[in-house]
């Protein structure tokens, strides 16, 4: 797109012919030297006034159109566009323009016709059909795209343009292989190692498979291994994407279960993203959780806004609930900062904010309490663990972000990201020995309002040893309420 809108500036600065009626007019020449300066909204501000004037001149309406539509007002660039066709309806490069205009704010629907009318034109055919190339591509109908190119390159042979968009077709509709292999080490304690593989192939908008499997080897025995293909379907014309999942998890300890969800991507306004679902997976964060058949059910909702000029924002809500029909129920948000660069250092800050509340507090003794009353000590806690899975109470925790990449060479990725909760609390669950009303001696819950002070810090380093073959090696240190942990990831990446 980007050829195609360089290319539109040259002929619409150089042609002597694209404006039949030019009349020699100073403002028109004035807006002229401020278009090659690209300086558009001086000229838009130029022509603003002018047009009141001259709003049934040919001229006027179609240059006016044109600086609207640089200035990304194109609702007003269509309207006078629309004009100076109803001046010249027989003005093919009005209509080539008008097309232009349209392709480039991705308004498909309404191209479309134009384009169907431009391909049959010698003078413009080439052009309309390659625009047609591209929104095929764009919509996920690859073998339409691959069609109008050969009628391109019937044309104009081994052309540019033609060759890049095939190979961008390629690229993107190529098998890929991921690999990874992980470890890691908490304090509770737990360790695993783990192999994954991925293979997936981008087909169509109807048809974008994918295979993951995953093994976990638990230190010191247990085993648990997931298998999960899933389909991506995307519906571009209404900016909307939809991934359905299905697969088996088995934990060698117990019995086999279903694995597999579907989420819905949605985009709502400019730069803003809507994604919602549900997921049913392996829960495998406890020692317990590793002993037998544990899942989870997810039911989420995310909204999220990009804009590298000024700033991110995110905010989910997550329902994580289980068969013992407990739940968990969290929100987040955090918003970063634009992207600050010196030299080849990019730079990021940002707060994050997290809320997680359980229904009920799974924290419990690690002993009997016949072993507690034998080795009782007024001045020492009583030992508890989480059984089977993280239950927090009101936790809250404000975050500092600071997000780096630095760019070593053309191959060699640094990245660098952390996370440190200046102001984090929550409701620290212990366990006491109390009496009931018979007299006997029982364990009781309780818990009080503590501050601790959660962080993150990871590395990334991505090296691309060739166009169809990546190396990515990741640490993460982190630090939560619930636990410590560091993990090691090295991941492999081929594309056929």
């Amino acid at each position: 797109m980007k050829i195609i809108a360089s290319s539109i500036l040259v002929l619409f600065l150089c042609s002597s012919t694209m404006f039949s009626q030019t009349k020699n007019d100073e403002t028109i020449e004035n807006v002229r030297a401020l278009i090659s300066k690209k300086q558009y909204l001086n000229a838009e501000s130029l022509l603003s006034n002018y047009y009141s004037t001259h709003s049934d001149d040919l001229q006027t309406n179609w240059l006016y159109a044109q600086v609207l539509h640089w200035t990304n007002k194109n609702d007003l660039s269509e309207e006078k566009f629309q004009k100076a066709i109803a001046i010249a309806p027989k003005n093919n490069a009005i209509q080539l323009d008008y097309a232009r205009m349209l392709y480039e704010s991705s308004r498909f629907k309404k191209v479309q016709p134009l384009l169907n009318n431009l391909k049959e034109i010698d003078d413009t055919k080439a052009e309309a059909l390659l625009m047609q190339a591209n929104i095929y591509f764009w919509n996920g109908h690859v073998n339409q795209a691959k069609a109008t190119i050969n009628e391109i390159q019937k044309l104009y042979p081994d052309t540019k343009i033609t060759n890049e968009l095939s190979k961008s077709i390629n690229d993107a509709t190529a098998p890929y292989l991921k690999t990874e292999f992980e470890y890691q080490s908490d304090n509770q304690p737990l360790k695993f190692f783990a192999e994954k593989v991925e293979l997936g192939q981008y087909h169509s908008w109807m048809l974008s498979p994918k295979l993951e499997i995953s093994n976990y080897n638990f230190t010191p025995s247990e085993q648990a291994l997931t298998a999960n293909i899933s389909n991506k379907f995307y519906f571009y014309p209404i900016d909307l994407s939809a991934t359905v999942a299905i697969g088996v998890y088995k934990n060698f300890s117990e019995k086999t279960d279903w694995i597999g969800g579907i989420d819905f991507n949605k985009k709502i306004i400019k730069n803003t993203t809507f994604k919602f679902g549900y997921n049913k997976k392996p829960y495998l964060g406890t020692l317990v959780s590793t002993t037998y058949n544990l899942t989870q059910n997810n039911v989420f909702g995310e909204l999220e806004y990009e804009n590298n000029k000024l700033f991110s924002v995110h905010a989910g809500y997550n329902n994580q609930f289980f068969s013992d029909k407990n739940t968990v129920q969290s929100f987040s948000s955090w918003l970063v900062s634009k992207p600050y660069k010196f030299s080849d250092l990019k730079i990021q800050l940002g707060y994050g904010f997290s809320y997680s509340d359980a229904k009920t507090n799974l924290y419990t003794v690690k002993q009997t309490l016949n072993e507690v009353i034998a080795n009782f000590n007024p001045n020492k806690s009583i030992d508890g663990y989480y059984n089977p899975y993280f239950t927090p109470k009101n936790q809250v925790v404000n975050s500092a972000l600071l997000l780096l990449n630095y760019k070593i060479s053309n191959k060699i990725d640094l990245s660098a990201k952390g996370n440190y909760g200046f102001a984090a609390k929550c409701q620290n669950p212990f366990i006491y020995l109390n009496t009931d009303s018979l007299g006997n001696i029982v364990f009781a819950n309780d818990s009080n309002k503590v501050s601790f002070n959660p962080f993150e810090v990871s590395g990334t380093l991505t090296y691309s040893i060739s166009t169809n073959f990546g190396v990515k090696a990741t640490y993460t240190h982190q630090e939560t309420f619930f636990y410590n942990r560091n993990n090691i990831n090295l991941g492999l990446n081929y594309r056929f």
